[in-house]
């Protein structure tokens, strides 16, 4: 098992995130959650979206168990395989007319959207990577575009190559949980307009998910790319040695003072 507390400083030395890392485990039991797992139906009192529970997570700190009576959003629920997608949904009529012009698009958008085999999964636990008391199948990290760029750079420090992420604008739970679980890769997501509504996840927001197989390769990369020196969070921004140049009157008060190099 990989040392969390360790990939969880690193974390949050090298990137400074807004809001916790979130270990996500994956399980084919449906009561497979460790100690203290709230439960929205339970704990909240009526079913929650995914991203809702993933916000949860990372923003107030909770271990969050979804099994399938948890899930409030239906799409989730045939991402991650609790029902079959029906002939409706085949037929792109619950993209259309939301995302797309017609229900050909419609169908088309709906054939890349993520799924797992029906009944794979039974229950999926998130919880800050700082309370983690469980081997995560997959990391996820919430940041701005230089966050998430370094987590891209320190990925391929070892590897070499390019992610490939694809965008949907919508689904994005499986973009962030499912592909990098199933592909074992790491994938970019463009946070979809039903988080952003529903779980408060911000404009400027991405996401970069690490599947269990990649951990400590990305931190030791991120780590060493910091180390390079030629990208870090906060930005070296090196105009900052730059001589400033301002209007006139100050330059007379430039000579006035002596100020000249």
């Amino acid at each position: 098992m990989t040392d969390l507390k360790q990939v969880n400083d690193a974390l949050n030395s090298y990137l400074r995130p807004a809001t916790f890392p979130v270990a996500v485990k994956i399980s084919q039991a449906e009561d497979d959650f460790p100690p203290k797992t709230k439960h929205p139906g339970k704990h909240i009192g009526h079913r929650v979206a995914l991203c809702q529970g993933m916000s949860i997570a990372r923003r107030i700190g909770w271990r969050v168990g979804f099994s399938k009576d948890d899930h409030a959003c239906a799409i989730a629920i045939m991402i991650f395989g609790h029902e079959e997608e029906p002939e409706m949904v085949k037929n792109g009529e619950v993209v259309y007319p939301y995302y797309t012009s017609s229900k050909e698009a419609g169908q088309k958008t709906q054939e890349i959207t993520p799924r797992a085999e029906k009944d794979s999964i039974k229950s999926i636990t998130m919880a800050p990577l700082e309370k983690a008391d469980f081997d995560p199948d997959v990391i996820v990290v919430y940041g701005n575009a230089a966050q998430i760029t370094r987590l891209v750079q320190g990925s391929l420090f070892h590897s070499g190559g390019k992610i490939d992420s694809s965008f949907s604008g919508r689904g994005a739970c499986g973009s962030s949980i499912l592909i990098p679980y199933q592909t074992k890769e790491c994938k970019v997501t463009i946070p979809g307009g039903g988080e952003r509504i529903f779980a408060h996840t911000t404009d400027e927001e991405l996401c970069f998910s690490i599947p269990k197989d990649k951990i400590d390769d990305t931190i030791d990369g991120l780590i060493k790319t910091h180390q390079n020196g030629i990208a870090r969070v906060p930005t070296p921004f090196y105009g900052l040695f730059s001589k400033p140049d301002f209007p006139d009157k100050y330059k007379e008060l430039e000579e006035k003072f002596n100020m000249k190099d």
